[in-house]
């Protein structure tokens, strides 16, 4: 393997964890909180001025999440055992299940229902190790990113080997199909060099589409009485691909990609940036192949201002656009930012020579002793009035799969759906009017 595709292999895998960290602290807020708390999102945030106010949770500044400690948990199975990666891939995402602080699930840094479920529920896999879990918020798109890096180049192997681990923690039809599109984009930008992405995007839309078109009617085959999205939405991923790859302006890829996806989901998506991996997959596309002005920091700084699931999107446009550009475009400032940085460019150096190192370490070891500080520091800096004012604040956002059903009065019950509306828009006035802005930015 030449310099320049290592270079690009461990720029995709070092930049999914960039992605992922930058994003974290910006999670759940809208375009303008970003604006106004933040401005630009060029580098990793302190969260700690708005907690309560905005972000419950403390989360410490430059370390990723789950996304890519999901990742992390298939890369290590594959330099462990390459051939028996799915069970040794179980035994990872179980060990960082085991013991955690308060809070927390285990040693993962995510708080989403559907990570302990379909961690749980592996106890329980059927002899095709297919997930009774059926989620779509893109979290297990990001599984594909190791197996395109070990692999290096797209085939049907490695198409089968996306397929099967996302069936492994979702059996959801349009997060596995996400996430056979994520790994072939993942080999497709490592194959494209930075100065041809103008003239080559309507062939890798066009590439994408076909790639998706595949691997519905694969997942169709299998799952023939799959009810996800209703008897329309066999070809609903490609067919977003492939709408939006004429729309011109912003605006007009938003409105029309929401439209498309509300078709397919129990709740109405709004926002591309909203947590459904038929939205965030395209936009995140659109991200790598239209950035405001080339490079990798312009590329991930902008499609984080889209805010909302940015945790997701940044890991997905930093995967993408790392494998575009290359690690040598990272920005040092976010290199040396990163924590775990060195750990992370071992296993990205591992899987461009597709062989395990002596000094990785035990990834359950590292992501706890990560977990257990991130906790000890949100401690400190959490105050009494903290506290109460992160007591007021429940309204968090769910998976989209469970349509809120953990906190919002059904519907059926109009008075007190009306007064849950009415809370729910009274706490987030508030919480703007004490949004701080950090000054020096």
């Amino acid at each position: 393997m030449n310099d320049i595709s290592r270079d690009k292999i461990i720029g995709s895998g070092f930049g999914m964890a960039v992605g992922d960290a930058m994003g974290r602290s910006a999670k759940g807020l809208k375009p303008a909180a970003i604006g106004q708390i933040f401005g630009v999102m060029d580098g990793y945030k302190d969260v700690r001025a708005i907690l309560g106010k905005g972000i419950k949770n403390y989360r410490m500044q430059g370390l990723y999440g789950a996304p890519t400690q999901c990742a992390l948990s298939v890369a290590d199975a594959l330099l462990h055992n390459k051939k028996q990666f799915l069970h040794e891939s179980e035994k990872n995402f179980k060990a960082l299940a085991k013991a955690g602080p308060e809070g927390y699930f285990g040693a993962y840094r995510n708080h989403s229902s559907c990570l302990w479920r379909a961690v749980d529920l592996l106890d329980h896999l059927d002899e095709e190790r297919v997930s009774e879990q059926n989620s779509c918020n893109a979290l297990f798109t990001l599984l594909a990113v190791p197996l395109a890096l070990f692999q290096g180049r797209w085939s049907k192997t490695l198409a089968r080997q996306c397929f099967e681990a996302c069936l492994q923690m979702s059996q959801n039809r349009f997060e596995v199909v996400g996430t056979v599109l994520t790994g072939f984009l993942v080999t497709r930008f490592l194959t494209l060099q930075p100065e041809d992405i103008a003239s080559t995007s309507g062939e890798i839309l066009r590439e994408a589409e076909e790639i998706c078109r595949l691997a519905e009617e694969e997942y169709f085959q299998r799952f023939p009485d799959s009810t996800d999205g209703g008897t329309e939405s066999v070809h609903a991923l490609s067919g977003a691909i492939k709408g939006s790859a004429d729309k011109s302006s912003d605006a007009e890829f938003s409105e029309w990609l929401c439209a498309h996806a509300s078709r397919f989901s129990q709740m109405e998506i709004r926002h591309p940036s909203q947590g459904f991996v038929m939205t965030l997959l395209p936009l995140a596309l659109r991200c790598v192949l239209m950035p405001p002005e080339p490079g990798f920091a312009s590329t991930l700084s902008h499609s984080l201002s889209h805010g909302r699931e940015t945790e997701i999107l940044g890991a997905l446009v930093g995967a993408w656009a790392g494998a575009l550009y290359g690690f040598e475009s990272i920005p040092s400032a976010w290199k040396s930012g990163l924590v775990n940085a060195k750990e992370i460019r071992l296993r990205a150096e591992a899987l461009s020579a597709r062989r395990s190192k002596k000094e990785l370490k035990n990834l359950f070891d590292m992501e706890a002793a990560m977990t257990a500080k991130e906790f000890e520091e949100g401690k400190r800096c959490i105050t009494k009035e903290m506290k109460k004012s992160s007591a007021r604040v429940q309204m968090q956002s769910a998976d989209l799969w469970d349509e809120e059903e953990s906190y919002a009065p059904s519907k059926e019950d109009r008075a007190e759906w009306r007064k849950f509306h009415k809370e729910k828009t009274k706490l987030k006035r508030d919480r703007r009017k004490n949004i701080p802005v950090i000054e020096g930015i």
